[in-house]
């Protein structure tokens, strides 16, 4: 055992540690511990790699691969735009065209606070949310950006590809397309970040709320489904859009149904979230 496992919380000191370290750039991060890993361990279910470790220096950092360059452009770029903010990203220790590494937040996850607490704390979290969505500076950066990560095309549409030629996810993604290419010019690409859950915000020591999970930001028109996929769902209004682009709403939103059901194994649920006369549910 080194010096850093022995700095470990006597919780942690029993658990299987992968060996060796990881490279990002010139820095190696070493005393890995997976995270995430609903099929394996330390991968997500957008199928990239996701860790907690040590620098070399003994800062205790997360690493997680992005979906390419760009993404990780946009991360950098939005993480200087936020920094000042009170709803912000954790400061990036370093990177290179695969991984980030960021500075690991101590704090309280939003999963362990009390309701009122939370409900303190969820304007602000809202608040950035429209910030990203419709502020000008970052309505720039979708369109600078704008081959960084697509949550419907890069996730959604991509995990529901090996049942594509099963007939419900057929005719669903048949569907999907069609209204893709008729709303192309009625829904603009914005700044999304669709994974806003309870446990994926820290409330830190300084008082301010740090977003510890950005594997899935990006740009696109996946921005429609960001406060259906947060923890304050049922505190907003959905967008107000018109009917072809309100069923493109509708039928992304399946997307995500369906697909959740089948990582689940739950092929008759996923059959029946399919259909495009069934009502959405959470």
């Amino acid at each position: 055992m080194d010096i850093f496992s022995a700095l470990l919380p006597k919780n942690q000191k029993n658990k299987v540690y992968i060996p060796s370290k990881l490279r990002v750039g010139k820095k190696y991060i070493k005393n890995l511990q997976p995270l995430g890993g609903m099929f394996k361990p330390a991968i997500t279910k957008a199928g990239r790699l996701s860790l907690f470790g040590y620098s070399e220096e003994g800062e205790k950092v997360k690493v997680y691969k992005a979906f390419n360059s760009n993404q990780i452009k946009l991360r950098k770029v939005i993480g200087d735009y936020l920094k000042s903010e009170n709803v912000l990203f954790p400061k990036i220790i370093t990177s290179d065209d695969n991984f980030i590494v960021e500075k690991w937040i101590d704090g309280k996850s939003f999963s362990n606070l009390k309701k009122d607490a939370i409900e303190k704390d969820t304007q602000r979290v809202i608040n950035f949310l429209k910030k990203i969505h419709y502020e000008p500076e970052f309505q720039d950066l979708a369109k600078t950006y704008k081959n960084s990560f697509c949550y419907l095309h890069n996730y959604l549409i991509l995990r529901l590809k090996p049942w594509c030629q099963w007939f419900p996810v057929e005719n669903l993604l048949e569907e999907w397309d069609k209204l893709n290419i008729a709303t192309n010019s009625k829904i603009e690409s914005r700044i999304s970040h669709p994974d806003l859950s309870l446990s994926n915000l820290i409330l830190g020591d300084d008082n301010k709320v740090y977003i510890v999970d950005n594997e899935l930001l990006g740009v696109g028109k996946g921005w429609l489904l960001d406060e259906k996929n947060s923890f304050f769902r049922s505190q907003v209004n959905i967008p107000e859009l018109e009917s072809i682009s309100n069923r493109f709403y509708s039928i992304s939103w399946k997307l995500r149904l369906v697909g959740s059901a089948l990582d689940s194994g739950d092929f008759a649920r996923a059959e029946r979230m399919s259909k495009f006369d069934t009502i959405d549910k959470k």
